[in-house]
C-alpha cells in the first residue's frame, strides 16, 4: 500500500518544477529586448513509479532540462542569405554615389560641357581671327578638362572609401572570430556535465549572424558544443582557436594606387576566399565596378585628348611656335622604340612635315620619317638635321624643340602621330581624366590655337583645322568606332544606372528572404509577453494546487496521529 508520505513527495516535486517553470518564464520576460535571445523552456519528465498490488503509481516530476527553443536549420538559411544582402547593400550605397557623380541631366553635367566646348569650336571655325573667340575655346576646354579632372577623382575617392571599409571589415572580422572561439570554450567547458550553456550559445549565434553579413561562412558543431567556422573551405575558427586576417597592401592590385589592400590569414599570407558579405561587396566596388567607370572616363578624355592633339598639332594658328616647347609625354627610354616606349598614344610607320620660317615667314618644309626602328634619340638626331632648328630629350625624358631667332616653325601631315603620342604642340596636355589640362603656351597666347593648315602665314582666314576639331563632335571614336565621345559617355550613364537597378532588384528579393526567414527565427525563438505571462499563471495555479496537496496530507497525517493517540 502507499502512505502518505509517497504522497507528500510527489506535491514537493510538483513544487519544485512549478518554481523553476516561474524562473525560466521570468528570465524569458527579462530578456524580451535582448537581441539574439531564444526563449526557454522547462523539459518536464517523470519520477520512476512506484510498484503496488494494484498496479504502478507515479512517483511525481522532476526537470529534465532547461533548453532553448530554436530551429537550427533556420539559422543556417539565414546566414546562407545574409552574405548575399550585405553584399547588395555595400553596392546599393556606392551605386548610388556613382550615379551623383555625373549630375545628369544639368548645365553641371559632362554632357552640356561636351556640347559647350563644341559649340565653341564651331564659333571658332565661323570666327577664327577673333580674340574673344579664341579665349571662349580655351575657357571651355578648361571647363571641360575641369569636369573631368572632379570626375576622375571622385572615382578615385569613392575607390578609397571601398578600400578603408575592407580596411576596417577585417578587424571587425577579427573580434567576432576570437570571440566565437572564446564562446566556444565557454560552452564547452559549461556543458560537461551534461546541461545546455543557453544563454552564451545565443550569444555565440548572435555573433555568427554578424559575421554572415561580413562575410560567406559556413559551421559545423562539434560533439562537444563548440563550433567550427569556415571560410570557402578554410577554417577560422576552430574550436578555442581562431585564425586571424590581415588587410595588406598589394601593388599588384593597381600600380598607381599602392595604397589598395588585399585580405590574406597572418598564419600563411594566403589570400582569404571573399565570396560574398560586405567584404566582397566592397572589394567589388573597389576593383570592378569603380574601375570600369574610371577605365570608361579615361577612355572618353583620352580620346578627346588625342583626336583635337591629332589636328592641333598639324596646323598653324595667328602666330607660329618660336622659342623653345617641350612635349608633354615622356618616354621611358629614349633608346626604346617610340612604339615601346611607355607614349600614351600609338606610333606608326609614317611622315610628318616640320616647316621653319625665316624673317620673311618663308617657309622650309623638311620631311621627317618614322619607321618600326625609330627611337626618340633617333628622332632627335634627324631634327637637327633640320636647318635653323634644333631638338633635345630632356632630364624628363620629352622632346624639347626649337628655332634659331627670329625663325618661327609649325609642324604639318604627320601620319606617324608621333607628336601627338609625343605630346607636341596640342591644345590638352595629360593621357586620361586625371592628368587632363590645357597647354601652358595657349593659355598664354591664344593666337597659337590652331586654326588652318595653310603654310601660308598671311593666311589667316583659313579655319581648315578648326572645322575638323568642331566635326569632332559627331565623328564615331568609341566603341570600334561605332560611338561618338557623346554617345559613348552616355552608355556609360546607362550602363550605371542599368547596373544600380539590377542591384536594387536582387536587393529588395534579398531584403524579402533575411526577413522571411529572420520572421520564421522569431516566431520560433522570440519571447511573446502575453504567451509568458499565461504560462506564468498556469505555473502559479500548478504551484499553489501542489501546496494543496501538502496541506491536505499534512492533515491527513494529524489526524493519523489523533488516532493513534
Amino acid at each position: 500500500m502507499g502512505n502518505l508520505f509517497g504522497t507528500f513527495n510527489i506535491a514537493q516535486t510538483g513544487l519544485q518544477a512549478a518554481q523553476v517553470q516561474l524562473e525560466v518564464a521570468g528570465h524569458n520576460i527579462a530578456n524580451v529586448n535582448r537581441e539574439g535571445f531564444s526563449r526557454q523552456r522547462a523539459e518536464l519528465t517523470f519520477l520512476e513509479p512506484t510498484s503496488r498490488s494494484y498496479g504502478l503509481v507515479g512517483g511525481g516530476v522532476r526537470i529534465q532540462d532547461v533548453s532553448r527553443i530554436r530551429d537550427e536549420f533556420l539559422d543556417i538559411v539565414f546566414r546562407e542569405q545574409n552574405p548575399g544582402l550585405s553584399f547588395t547593400e555595400v553596392r546599393a550605397t556606392y551605386f548610388n554615389r556613382m550615379e551623383d557623380l555625373f549630375q545628369e541631366p544639368g548645365e553641371n553635367g559632362f554632357g552640356t560641357r561636351l556640347s559647350f566646348f563644341f559649340d565653341a569650336l564651331n564659333d571658332f571655325a565661323n570666327n577664327v581671327e577673333e580674340l574673344p573667340v579664341r579665349q571662349s575655346v580655351i575657357t571651355e576646354a578648361q571647363s571641360l578638362t575641369s569636369l573631368l579632372n572632379q570626375l576622375a577623382q571622385n572615382i578615385q575617392a569613392l575607390r578609397t572609401n571601398a578600400n578603408e571599409e575592407v580596411i576596417n571589415i577585417v578587424p571587425e572580422i577579427n573580434s567576432l572570430s576570437e570571440r566565437i572561439a572564446a564562446l566556444n570554450q565557454n560552452i564547452a567547458d559549461a556543458e560537461l556535465g551534461g546541461a545546455k550553456a543557453n544563454d552564451v550559445r545565443d550569444e555565440r549565434d548572435l555573433l555568427l549572424d554578424q559575421l554572415s553579413g561580413l562575410i560567406n561562412i559556413s559551421f559545423r558543431e562539434r560533439d562537444n558544443g563548440e563550433v567550427d567556422v569556415f571560410i570557402a573551405g578554410d577554417v577560422v575558427v576552430g574550436g578555442s582557436e581562431f585564425r586571424e586576417m590581415a588587410a595588406v597592401r598589394d601593388p599588384t592590385l593597381d600600380p598607381v594606387r599602392l595604397d589598395l589592400v588585399a585580405v590574406r590569414f597572418v598564419d600563411n599570407d594566403q589570400d582569404v576566399d571573399i565570396r560574398d558579405g560586405e567584404l566582397a561587396g566592397a572589394l567589388a566596388i573597389r576593383d570592378e565596378s569603380l574601375v570600369l567607370l574610371a577605365d570608361d572616363i579615361d577612355m572618353i578624355a583620352a580620346t578627346i585628348i588625342e583626336q583635337v592633339n591629332r589636328i592641333h598639332a598639324n596646323g598653324n594658328g595667328l602666330d607660329n611656335l618660336s622659342g623653345a616647347i617641350t612635349g608633354t609625354n615622356a618616354v621611358n627610354d629614349s633608346t626604346n622604340t617610340l612604339d615601346a616606349a611607355g607614349l600614351p598614344f600609338d606610333v606608326t610607320p609614317g611622315t610628318f612635315d616640320v616647316v621653319v620660317y625665316d624673317a620673311a615667314n618663308v617657309p622650309t618644309t623638311t620631311t621627317i620619317t618614322i619607321t618600326t626602328a625609330s627611337t626618340l634619340d633617333s628622332l632627335v638626331a634627324d631634327l637637327n638635321g633640320i636647318p635653323n632648328f634644333s631638338a633635345s630629350v630632356t632630364a624628363n625624358n620629352t622632346i624639347s624643340l626649337s628655332a634659331t631667332a627670329p625663325s618661327t616653325f609649325s609642324f604639318a601631315n604627320d601620319t606617324s602621330n608621333v607628336l601627338t603620342a609625343l605630346g607636341v604642340n596640342g591644345l590638352f596636355t595629360g593621357t586620361d581624366a586625371l592628368t587632363m589640362g590645357i597647354n601652358q603656351d595657349l593659355l598664354d597666347n591664344p593666337r597659337l590655337i590652331t586654326s588652318g593648315y595653310s603654310l601660308d602665314i598671311l593666311e589667316t582666314g583659313d579655319n581648315s583645322a578648326a572645322l575638323d576639331m568642331a566635326n569632332l563632335r559627331t565623328a564615331q571614336l568609341l566603341g570600334n568606332n561605332s560611338s561618338t565621345v557623346n554617345d559613348f559617355y552616355e552608355s556609360t550613364i546607362v550602363r550605371v544606372g542599368v547596373d544600380a537597378r539590377a542591384n536594387t532588384d536582387t536587393l529588395q528579393v534579398q531584403q524579402a528572404f533575411v526577413d522571411d526567414f529572420n520572421r520564421r527565427r522569431q516566431e520560433v525563438s522570440g519571447v511573446s509577453i502575453d504567451e509568458e505571462v499565461t504560462n506564468m499563471l498556469q505555473y502559479q495555479r500548478a504551484y499553489e494546487a501542489s501546496a494543496r496537496v501538502i496541506t491536505t496530507v499534512d492533515r491527513m497525517l494529524d489526524a493519523l496521529l489523533a488516532m493513534g493517540a
